[in-house]
């Protein structure tokens, strides 16, 4: 093997390698205790982040993450013998790539959220909220032929609709959530990926939540009428 075998930790700790190099670095943690530290720290970090609840990562995320490792070299560590023992002092460069095994490990969890089926896709926020011990939970259907789920949980302190069962609209259309006070709409944003819902904090009381069908881009006020409308204190 050509390539500098402590370069090697971050591939080894997620299982990157091929069977050849695994069981050359295999080898080398035998009499490399800097190595075996760090393959250490990094399977926890990776454990740690596949225990967490699996979020859909923006698109872009893995090329810059994958852009951002081909820019920084992974340097040896460095040890210095302290009697039978060592100590292992490792560069801003070695931790900045460290940091991008976990950072790709946890967009391999997230890619995977995304290619499991229509019930996966909801976005971990929402979920959050609908899973919460407290919640109180309402459907009810839309003016334009669809259905919203609506979550409440005191305790987390927001709702969250599930907005799956909204028919898709036609090209140059959105759908925009709004929070309405005294008969004053306010924005609370655009309903991008109807797949994924929302989740907000819990509105003020009396303050109802309601969801309108906007040009792409959205509007300062509601343009239509409300397909729903509902004021979480009641769900």
């Amino acid at each position: 093997m050509s390539i500098d075998l402590h370069t090697l930790s971050g591939a080894y700790a997620i299982n990157a390698l091929s069977p050849e190099e695994a069981e050359e670095f295999h080898k080398h943690l035998a009499g490399c205790p800097a190595c075996r530290e760090e393959v250490r720290e990094l399977q926890e970090a990776a454990a740690l982040m596949g225990a967490s609840e699996a979020m859909a990562p923006p698109a872009h995320l893995k090329a810059q993450v994958m852009q951002g490792a081909d820019r920084v070299p992974q340097l040896p560590p460095k040890v210095r013998h302290l009697g039978a023992a060592s100590a292992v002092r490792r560069t801003p460069q070695l931790l900045l790539a460290a940091a991008a095994v976990v950072m790709i490990v946890a967009a391999g969890f997230g890619i995977w959220q995304t290619q499991q089926g229509p019930d996966e896709v909801i976005a971990a926020s929402v979920s959050q909220v609908f899973k919460a011990p407290d919640a109180h939970k309402a459907t009810m259907e839309t003016s334009n032929g669809g259905s919203i789920s609506v979550a409440t949980s005191p305790s987390l302190r927001k709702m969250a609709v599930d907005t799956r069962g909204l028919p898709e609209l036609q090209a140059g259309q959105t759908y925009q959530l709004w929070a309405i006070a005294d008969g004053t709409p306010k924005s609370a944003g655009l309903l991008d990926d109807p797949d994924a819902g929302a989740a907000m904090d819990m509105p003020a009381e009396g303050v109802a939540v309601a969801i309108t069908i906007e040009p792409e881009g959205g509007s300062e006020q509601p343009s239509t009428k409300p397909i729903m409308s509902v004021v979480p204190g009641d769900v």
